[in-house]
């Protein structure tokens, strides 16, 4: 299978790709593995984040994946189209979620298959309050992520 490659990403591009995104999005990973096959966009970009159970603006996550070797880097919006695209993955373990005004973490969309859970997210529902603490107790992995994708860059 042909994976989209690495591209220039011009200033231009990337603060295009950043003004079309809000600037109340999040991104968490759970420390889980998750399945995305080696060397696709979707690997190389969940890649670039390195907090474990700790909310990273979404816009910081695009500029991260944007730039992984100088002006070399993965689309904008194809990295956030991804992150959308992973949120139906068994198991996703990086929560693409909102910040509401309190403080608290929402998820964006319904997410079926949450890593560390054992029900659902529908859209709207905390995920973590503004205290950093899961609302459903611990999703973070225990001790080191088994199956992290390898950093590219």
């Amino acid at each position: 299978m042909r994976h989209r490659g690495l591209e220039v990403i011009t200033d231009e591009r990337l603060i295009e790709g950043l003004a079309r995104t809000p600037i109340d999005a999040y991104v968490i990973w759970t420390g889980h593995a998750c399945g995305a096959q080696a060397g696709s966009l979707r690997s190389r970009a969940l890649a670039c984040i390195h907090e474990q159970g700790e909310p990273v603006p979404l816009r910081a996550f695009l500029q991260r994946a944007a730039r992984l070797d100088g002006r070399i880097g993965l689309d904008p919006d194809a990295v956030r189209n991804s992150l959308r695209q992973h949120q139906a993955a068994q198991p996703a373990a990086y929560l693409l979620v909102r910040r509401r005004a309190c403080g608290a973490f929402v998820a964006e969309v319904d997410i079926p298959f949450p890593a560390g859970q054992h029900r659902p997210f529908a859209a709207g529902e905390e995920v973590m309050d503004r205290d950093g603490q899961w609302v459903r107790g611990p999703a973070v992995a225990e001790g080191r992520p088994r199956g992290r994708m390898l950093r590219v860059g």
